[in-house]
């Protein structure tokens, strides 16, 4: 479940819009991929001390294929929220199993406008314009502009190594059949890339997804759908 001056782009109606107001929040999902079942998905967004946020998920693998491998992902964006919008600090990404390993770390400098990558041992600093985000916030930065009334969002997202700029389109509500039951959910769809990813969004729901798809850098479509709130 993603340029003007800021870098950061939503087409909004012309009526008034209000920033969102982060909440703490937890959820868990089904995850399968290519339609057999992984596991469960735990995501977890609180509120630090400092006044900054943290949004994490894990997703172990308990059923077939990923339960013999001992799969373990966990993904850890911290971040301040202004205006509406996530600002990151921190983005952390690890991945476990039997055959294979990886982790990812970048901390992002708003003051030099750069971000530090590392991934395993490979290391990269590359130019964040204002308003980047890390690919688990990202997930908050539409769910804000869905209920900003936006149409499209344009964000620049780090990954490994640069800044990829990600479009997205706001493009219909249709009701949805999830574990957690049914939804009136808010379509968004990649479209620089598309088929890459789609994102429901519930208004009853919060900030995250009610559903996420997305097709991963090997070709297996790896679908979350709410379980439990």
């Amino acid at each position: 479940m993603r340029t003007l001056a800021l870098a950061l782009l939503v087409a909004l109606p012309t009526a008034a819009v209000h920033a969102v107001e982060l909440k703490p929040a937890s959820a868990i999902y089904a995850v399968t991929r290519n339609g057999s079942a992984i596991g469960d998905s735990n995501f977890n967004l609180k509120r630090n001390p400092d006044g900054t946020w943290t949004l994490t998920s894990e997703t172990k693998g308990t059923s077939g294929k990923a339960r013999l491998l001992g799969i373990d992902v966990r993904e850890e964006s911290t971040f301040r929220w202004n205006g509406g919008k996530p600002q990151t600090l921190v983005y952390d990404y690890r991945q476990s199993s039997m055959i294979k390993s990886r982790t990812r770390h970048i901390d992002f400098d708003a003051t030099a406008q750069q971000a530090h990558s590392q991934e395993n041992k490979d290391r990269f600093t590359y130019a964040t314009p204002p308003g980047t985000t890390d690919r688990g916030t990202l997930q908050l930065l539409l769910a804000a502009a869905v209920a900003d009334g936006a149409h499209e969002v344009s964000a620049p997202v780090a990954i490994r190594d640069r800044v990829e700029q990600q479009h997205y389109a706001v493009t219909r509500d249709e009701t949805i059949q999830v574990p957690a039951g049914s939804f009136n959910a808010t379509r968004v769809e990649r479209t620089d890339n598309p088929g890459k990813a789609v994102n429901w969004y519930a208004p009853n729901a919060g900030v995250l997804p009610i559903k996420v798809q997305q097709v991963s850098g090997d070709g297996s479509t790896v679908v979350l759908e709410l379980k439990q709130k």
